[in-house]
């Protein structure tokens, strides 16, 4: 695991302008820490009792969130553990790239995928989309057309909610007829990048990696083993609830505009900073 750093005074030249890190701190390092010596008393569950028993914990602790709002589960009918969201996106690149919209995560232009604009999809080519939208830091403000023009072109949307655990405001149905999978992680809600796990919903098998994993239970127990530690010791919205106030003071000071995520805003110019040093600052 890799600590945040924290900034060494009260400056905005401490404000992360290339790759904000996400914000974990003394409480969940402590527990990192007793997992890493030992496990800190963890009874070691069998494989598939320990998984079981994540994706239990994990879908009541996602649901149980009182800043955001998700609906439609009950739309889906299978769930499956996964390798945090970048295995989610690269199970469906395995398949054939993807369409994603201007301004989604970068990891699809590194990946050397064009991105398009909504209006232009098309026809029958799956579509990963992340919710919260990394460029707005809230649902993408076209979501709505965009989920019913993949419903007209025959496009299979996949929604990518690796920021979803670190957000607050987010009000979305995720039970749309065009969305086919969702997939969530803990990484950044719970600082557990290094211990990536999340879980993926689907309304059908879908035969994929992901799938043939769970199916064999071929996944990551000690992943599961961990999970299943944190989240018996982190409650949901754990982050907003501990340090919104102080995200609110670095935006009041530094003339930030809030985003939906805990540890980044928004500058004058309308670009992404981040936050982590300078709350982790305001935490010592």
């Amino acid at each position: 695991m890799e600590r945040v750093k924290i900034a060494p005074e009260y400056d905005a030249k401490w404000l992360e302008v290339e790759r904000p890190q996400a914000l974990c701190d003394n409480h969940l390092e402590s527990l990192f820490s007793k997992v890493m010596t030992g496990f800190g008393g963890l009874e070691v569950d069998h494989r598939i009792t320990a998984n079981t028993t994540f994706k239990e914990k994990a879908s009541k602790w996602i649901l149980d969130s009182r800043l955001n709002h998700l609906s439609g589960f009950n739309n889906f009918n299978r769930v499956d553990i996964i390798n945090g969201c970048t295995q989610f996106i690269d199970n469906i690149y395995m398949q054939g790239p993807p369409q994603v919209i201007v301004g989604d995560y970068r990891y699809h232009e590194r990946l050397g995928n064009q991105a398009t604009y909504p209006g232009t999809l098309k026809e029958s080519i799956p579509l990963i989309i992340a919710m919260p939208f990394p460029s707005t830091g809230a649902v993408h403000n076209q979501m709505t057309e965009i989920l019913n023009e993949a419903q007209d072109k025959n496009v299979d949307v996949h929604v990518d909610g690796a920021w979803l655990t670190c957000c607050r405001g987010i009000d979305f149905d995720i039970g749309h007829p065009a969305i086919k999978s969702v997939g969530i992680s803990l990484s950044k809600g719970l600082g557990l990048g290094w211990n990536r796990i999340g879980l993926r919903w689907s309304k059908h098998l879908l035969p994929d990696s992901i799938s043939i994993m769970n199916d064999f239970h071929m996944e990551l127990r000690m992943g599961a083993i961990v999970g299943n530690y944190i989240l018996d010791n982190v409650q949901s919205d754990y982050l907003w609830s501990s340090y919104g106030d102080l995200n609110a003071k670095i935006c009041k000071d530094f003339n930030l505009t809030p985003s939906n995520a805990i540890h980044m805003a928004f500058n004058q110019t309308g670009n992404f900073v981040g936050l982590s040093p300078l709350l982790r600052y305001l935490m010592k």
